[in-house]
């Protein structure tokens, strides 16, 4: 009978995996959330806090930027320019998250749906956006981020 205990102790693993799982699936939404949030409010210090050493970026233009080009994008100044050509950022949000967790790396794949303000219109404008995250540290951090303009299908 000692079939039994195995049995046992190989399902708590299997449900304890499932658990970190679903931890570490919920963490990085909330990241991801969290890394939208602060380019929608240029804040430079939250971008800092999360953004890996090393972060590399795909603009949604094609240009490859490197993290200072990436937190320089956000600073201040950059806003003040941005909303003196009309454009204020409103909001960003993340739909169709599909998270992949292998070690100590992970990947999010979401539909980011930024609304601005643009000359006093809000618009809408979406990207599809693939986030590369590492662990590091014990904490995530954004290794680096892929930004694909989106066309809604008709």
């Amino acid at each position: 009978m000692k079939v039994r205990p195995l049995l046992l102790g190989l399902s708590l693993c299997v449900i304890s995996t499932a658990a970190f799982a679903a931890d570490d699936d919920a963490t990085l939404r909330a990241l991801a959330q969290s890394v939208l949030d602060a380019q929608i409010r240029f804040d430079v210090p939250a971008l800092d806090r999360v953004l890996a050493s090393d972060y590399i970026e795909i603009s949604p233009v094609g240009d490859v930027d490197t993290r200072d080009e990436v937190l320089g994008f956000y600073a201040p100044q950059a806003r003040e320019q941005m909303l003196a050509k009309g454009v204020e950022p409103v909001s960003a949000s993340l739909g169709e998250p599909q998270v992949h967790v292998d070690g100590d790396h992970a990947r999010l794949i979401a539909l980011n749906t930024a609304k601005l303000r643009i000359q006093g219109a809000e618009q809408q404008k979406q990207l599809r956006t693939v986030f590369e995250f590492r662990r590091d540290g014990g904490h995530w951090k954004l290794a680096s981020a892929t930004y694909v303009p989106y066309r809604a299908k008709p």
